[in-house]
């Protein structure tokens, strides 16, 4: 019996870990699908905070374009009515460093103001003369490194000047700096300067990621998330399903002993009847067994017994094939 409990236990132990294997594959695809979900609901959130912010400092400068004392002034071209009139203009904006005014073949210098003029905001306000430019994140690491805007001046659709405005863009990183959660890291990138950094650390390799562009900029944000369960998650998986195995197994041998305690039982009554048979020539009603299936088996011995008794000679009786031993057991 033991060698069929054994047989038992290890098909319903390989099924548990089957079902256990494939609850914890379902489980940790809805993980999946969960902080796919998060990581792409968070990084459309920052998305567009920043493309609002942006939106917000174009429409200011938009206004400031369209002034028609600002068209009067460009049209002057006055290289000391541009710059007084640029230096007006900063108390618009609360993040400004500074704002410059242009003319086409009018290109004044001034390396000694911080931020300073560097080749690529020389040629953003260059393109701007002839197309739209998305704001960019320029100038070298440090003090000079600024969130550049430029717009077109125009007069009777035609482009008469450029505005350029050099902000602080710290308020780019404060939109991003507590966004991540535990085990996922966020990066606000300008093709590949890293403009702002969020969350804990991680193996950006190994971890998947989502994808999100800011709008009115060439902005991108890059949220990386660790996929399936996280090593606390796949712990209390594996603990679980253990801690079950353990219980499914505590009841089988527990099943076992009893089991067998109750067959001997039934064994030693059925001695005792058959005992009883040889010596006393007579069963007794007291023959109480615990399984059903051996309920059979008494009164299939005492048919044997009336069986023999009258048979006066020591052949097989006739009837003999009709006493079966499937008659111990009920279906």
């Amino acid at each position: 019996m033991i060698k069929l409990f054994s047989w038992l236990a290890g098909i319903t132990m390989l099924m548990f870990l089957i079902s256990g294997a494939c609850i914890y594959w379902m489980s940790n695809i809805a993980v999946m699908h969960s902080k796919e979900e998060s990581a792409t609901a968070i990084a459309k959130a920052v998305s567009v905070t920043l493309s609002a912010q942006i939106d917000l400092l174009n429409k200011t400068i938009d206004k400031i374009v369209s002034d028609p004392e600002i068209l009067a002034i460009i049209s002057n071209a006055n290289p000391v009515q541009l710059s007084a009139t640029a230096t007006k203009l900063e108390k618009y904006f609360p993040e400004v460093l500074k704002i410059r005014l242009f003319v086409p073949g009018l290109s004044p210098t001034d390396d000694q103001i911080v931020p300073k003029m560097g080749f690529a905001d020389i040629e953003m306000v260059r393109e701007t003369f002839s197309k739209s430019r998305l704001p960019s994140i320029q100038g070298d690491s440090g003090p000079d490194r600024h969130l550049a805007i430029t717009r077109a001046i125009k007069q009777n659709n035609e482009v008469v000047g450029v505005i350029l405005v050099s902000l602080n863009y710290d308020f780019i990183s404060k939109n991003i700096r507590t966004a991540a959660a535990k085990d996922e890291y966020i990066e606000l990138k300008q093709d590949m300067l890293v403009l702002g950094v969020s969350g804990s650390i991680i193996d950006t390799k190994k971890a998947a990621n989502i994808r999100v562009k800011v709008d009115d900029s060439d902005w991108e944000i890059i949220y990386y998330y660790t996929s399936g369960m996280d090593v606390s998650e796949l712990t209390v998986s594996a603990t679980v399903v253990f801690i079950a195995g353990l219980i499914v197994l505590l009841g089988f041998f527990s099943v076992h002993r009893k089991l067998s305690a109750l067959l001997s039982e039934d064994v030693n009554c059925i001695m005792k009847a058959i005992k009883d048979i040889m010596t006393t020539q007579k069963l007794y009603n007291t023959y109480p067994v615990n399984l059903t299936e051996m309920e059979g088996v008494i009164p299939t011995l005492a048919q044997y017994k009336r069986v023999l008794d009258q048979d006066n000679d020591d052949t097989m009786p006739d009837n003999y094939d009709d006493v079966r031993m499937d008659d111990f057991f009920d279906d």
